[in-house]
């Protein structure tokens, strides 16, 4: 029987994880309108020489005029392209934002992670499995991190699994969760 079936709502862990990150390492710091945003992200695309290989590996090719048109609000992308700004600014941040989130993260010797697992409240009671909320201090976050920053949702799987097993034989209640908060 797979997840939900019986009315559980949750995201699987690594998901959980991505969003956490990527919250942390401002990568979805949210904006007012969606011009702002698709302002912040040209913008931070158009300053570096990786930012223009990401854009051309996400399909959108650019030249100066339809830069200066779109950010000065004479022309605007269609949301193809839009959608395609925004993945190639995710990639972008997040190889940035790489190495000072990986030192943040194992300073002081780890960080805590406070798992809360899956809400059950529209699960009837006699299928409901007793799930509290749990805390883990990671210690080495090099993989973890490293595997977020290629978006690499299989590598992350198995990094959240290999924190997870590391909570007892009750493990599996934690592989999809509701939230999970960083004491970072």
């Amino acid at each position: 029987m797979g997840f939900g079936r019986l009315g559980a709502q949750g995201v699987p862990g690594e998901v959980a994880l991505i969003a956490t990150l990527d919250q942390i390492a401002q990568v979805t710091a949210p904006y007012n309108t969606p011009q702002a945003r698709f302002s912040r992200n040209l913008l931070y695309l158009t300053r570096s020489p990786d930012g223009y290989t990401l854009m051309r590996d996400c399909g959108i090719r650019l030249d100066r005029r339809k830069i200066t048109a779109w950010l000065a609000g004479e022309r605007a992308p269609t949301p193809q392209q839009q959608a395609r700004l925004e993945e190639a600014f995710r990639r972008l941040r997040r190889r940035n934002m790489r190495p000072s989130l990986t030192h943040r993260l194992n300073a002081d010797g780890g960080t805590r992670v406070e798992i809360y697992p899956a809400d059950q409240d529209d699960v009837e009671p006699q299928h409901q499995r007793t799930a509290r909320w749990r805390h883990k201090n990671i210690y080495r976050w090099d993989p973890i991190v490293a595997a977020w920053s290629r978006s690499d949702l299989q590598d992350l799987s198995h990094q959240w699994r290999y924190v997870i097993t590391e909570l007892g034989s009750d493990w599996r209640r934690y592989e999809h969760v509701t939230h999970l908060g960083f004491w970072a």
